[in-house]
Order: C-alpha cells, then sequence, then structure tokens
C-alpha cells in the first residue's frame, strides 16, 4: 500500500497522478486539516506532525509513503529518512515531492531562472534552492513567501 500525506487536500492532486502512473496499488491519503497550514509553524513542529502521519501510515501498512505537503517535505522527511526509517522501518521508504519539483523545474527553464512561490516554512528551509543548485548551480532561483498560498489550493483556486 501507498501512503499520501499532507496538511490538507492540495495533496490530492498528487494522488491523483500517483494513481494514474501506478493503478496496481492501493492507496491511503491522511490529511492533517485541523493543524493545516504547516507552513507557519517551527521546524519541530513539522517535524512532530510529520512523523506522527509517518507513524499512522506505516501502522496501516504502508509501505511507501510519499509526503505530499511542500513545508514537510522541506523541513522533516530528510531526518526521518535519516533518522526514523533505519531504526524503525528500514525496508519501507518515505518520500517527499521537492526533489521531483526541482527536477522538473530544471528541465523546464529556458533562461537558466526559476521562481519559487511557496510557504513561509519552505522558503526559510531553503531546500528548494539547494536540490534546484545540485542539479544545475547555474540556474539563478528567486523565491518569494507566499503566506495566503495554502488557502487558495485548500480552497481549489490552484490554478
Amino acid at each position: 500500500m501507498i501512503g499520501v500525506f499532507d496538511s490538507g487536500f492540495g495533496g490530492l492532486s498528487i494522488l491523483k497522478e500517483i494513481r494514474k502512473a501506478l493503478p496496481e496499488y492501493d492507496y491511503l491519503y491522511l490529511g492533517d486539516r485541523a493543524r493545516a497550514p504547516y507552513g507557519t509553524r517551527s521546524r519541530e513542529e513539522v517535524h512532530a506532525y510529520t512523523l506522527e502521519a509517518v507513524e499512522y501510515l506505516m501502522r496501516e501498512r504502508c509501505e511507501l509513503i510519499i509526503i505530499a505537503c511542500n513545508t514537510a517535505s522541506a523541513e522533516a522527511v530528510g531526518r526521518i529518512q535519516q533518522e526514523y526509517l533505519p531504526q524503525h522501518y528500514p525496508d519501507r521508504r518515505v518520500l517527499g515531492v521537492i526533489v521531483p519539483a526541482a527536477e522538473a523545474a530544471v528541465a523546464a527553464t529556458s533562461n537558466k531562472r526559476i521562481g519559487v512561490l511557496a510557504t513561509q516554512g519552505t522558503v526559510s528551509s531553503g531546500t528548494v534552492v539547494n536540490e534546484i543548485r545540485k542539479l544545475n548551480p547555474a540556474i539563478e532561483v528567486f523565491q518569494e513567501p507566499a503566506p495566503l498560498l495554502v488557502s487558495f489550493i485548500e480552497a481549489g483556486e490552484h490554478h
């Protein structure tokens, strides 16, 4: 089973695309609407909430968990991969959405400039910039926090 976690409902669009690509799997979606948005929370809060979600999805027999929340991906996934999984579930995986997003942005840019509009937590983490620079250090990255971004996404106004 594949688990998908987001701080709300925005990750349902990611789940939809994963299901298209991998229809043979069962899925479990967990959205933490009670504590959303994560983008304004401390790194430790984001890590604690994300770890709680991962633990729940692991107990539900998820072999792979996709963290669809950008802020949780930026601030918690690395630590969960390095510290939690080896001790508790070494045969399972947790992946975030920052690396695939960085890969897509690098592939799409024609002028070696990328703009990032994200939550304060995602921007402050520096994770998006780091992942883009790993792929192509020559790319110039511009970031801007968007405090209302999650509200628009959760309201279905993602276009």
